[in-house]
């Protein structure tokens, strides 16, 4: 069984694809060793950014929310 998150991280996105995975990942070393969940609200994204997070989600504790226009 999964441990529950003990903190939630939610981020607001649109059009981040460059900063998005760098984010991911100094949130993922600073809560290393803690049960969390990041979450990723993208308002209507129209670069690279959803690709990003779907490979980030393979990887990390990632939940994706998307609204189809920001």
């Amino acid at each position: 069984m999964l441990e529950a998150p003990r903190v939630s991280v939610v981020i607001p996105v649109r059009n981040e694809a460059e900063n998005i995975g760098p984010l991911i990942g100094e949130i993922e070393a600073a809560l290393a060793g803690v049960a969390h969940e990041i979450l990723c609200v993208d308002d209507g994204s129209t670069d690279a950014t959803p690709a990003i997070l779907a490979e980030a989600a393979r990887a990390a504790p990632l939940r994706v929310l998307r609204h189809r226009q920001g």
